[in-house]
């Protein structure tokens, strides 16, 4: 960002050697805020959303990494941020892809010009949380999943309707279904259309907004399976939205935990499930069922005191020292927490990290 807050934009693609060669995906001090106005002819911003406040990570090539928090707590803004949907209030989004003549270049897809990020889009997708929503009700399956094929200029009109027919078999669902809409369709089917469209120009990185979420428990497990079958068949880098930290366990590679826009831990999926050390994501584990009524019944749920604070003003310190039981007066409510490596890959902002067993 300049001084004047217009966005600097990337007119040279950065050399790959910049990246190390395992990650595809890096985010640097990513920030969105959504600007909060009043008055009706002259619109005066008065604050702002704190939607997203400076959290980094990486995704290495083929992994998953979930992320996890409640509703509200920036998961989505984050994912529609690192694509472009939403433009960045700041920070970077370092984004390995194929280049024209071939080999490796990384983009910052944050700052990137729009014939930068539209090619970009061949190789990032979304699948996004609502199956029937995200699909157009007066195209058909055919047209809903040649579009993106259309928009890049991407072969003839048999060429395409050959292509939606093999990603219809790819995802389950049959190649007569092409001519049909999305109403005749489960919602289970449809999201696997869904999943089709994101695949069409073979991309290699993949978001999934809280794919699962709107869908049948019994019908949950078969779209996870079948995602996990994809990026095994192609090789796709997944960034895995949920508040299910049940279904997160299942699909990740690692786990991300967030708090009202704030990146509150982060680790490899058996550390985090196993030695969770933040406070927040005790609770969120506590409250995961376990399919064995003595442990059920025998284990302590902790139960957070006290409402979210507002995104429009969140507290000073540790965003979480409200609503947190190890929180100290004169500690957490100044000091905001470094987000810091206290075991190898384990990342924690906590002034007072302990490992508890949850279950």
């Amino acid at each position: 960002m300049t001084d004047s807050g217009a966005v600097l934009e990337t007119t040279e693609p950065v050399d790959a050697s910049q990246l190390p060669g395992d990650v595809i995906l890096r985010v640097n001090h990513l920030v969105k805020e959504f600007p909060i106005t009043k008055g009706i002819f002259f619109r005066k911003q008065i604050g702002a959303v704190k939607a997203v406040s400076d959290i980094s990570f990486e995704i290495r090539k083929g992994e998953t990494l979930g992320l996890v928090g409640e509703s509200g707590c920036g998961k989505s803004t984050t994912a529609r941020s690192v694509l472009r949907l939403l433009e960045p209030t700041s920070g970077d989004v370092w984004f390995r892809m194929e280049s024209e003549q071939g080999g490796d270049e990384i983009v910052n897809v944050a700052t990137a010009k729009r014939d930068v990020v539209r090619r970009v889009r061949r190789d990032m997708q979304i699948v996004f949380q609502d199956p029937y929503a995200s699909l157009n009700p007066r195209m058909t399956v055919a047209s809903i999943i040649a579009e993106p094929l259309l928009v890049h200029g991407e072969g003839t009109k048999q060429d395409r309707l050959e292509r939606v027919k093999k990603l219809l078999e790819v995802v389950g669902l049959s190649p007569e279904h092409a001519n049909r809409y999305p109403h005749e369709f489960s919602g289970g089917q449809r999201q696997r259309i869904g999943v089709a469209r994101a695949l069409a120009l073979n991309p290699s990185f993949m978001v999934l907004d809280e794919p699962v979420s709107a869908l049948d428990v019994s019908i949950q497990a078969q779209v996870l399976n079948l995602m996990d079958d994809l990026q095994d068949e192609f090789g796709l880098t997944y960034l895995f939205i949920a508040h299910d930290l049940s279904v997160v366990r299942h699909i990740s590679d690692r786990v991300a935990v967030m708090y009202l826009g704030k990146m509150v831990e982060l680790a490899d999926r058996d550390s985090l499930y196993e030695r969770p050390m933040h406070p927040y994501t005790h609770a969120l584990l506590s409250a995961v069922p376990i399919p064995d009524p003595h442990l059920e019944t025998s284990r302590k749920r902790i139960i957070l005191e006290g409402d979210i604070p507002s995104p429009a003003n969140p507290p000073p310190g540790c965003r979480f020292n409200t609503r947190c039981p190890r929180a100290e007066q004169g500690k957490c409510d100044v000091d905001e927490p470094e987000f810091r490596e206290l075991e190898p890959g384990h990342w924690v902002a906590c002034h007072f990290p302990e490992i508890q067993q949850v279950f």
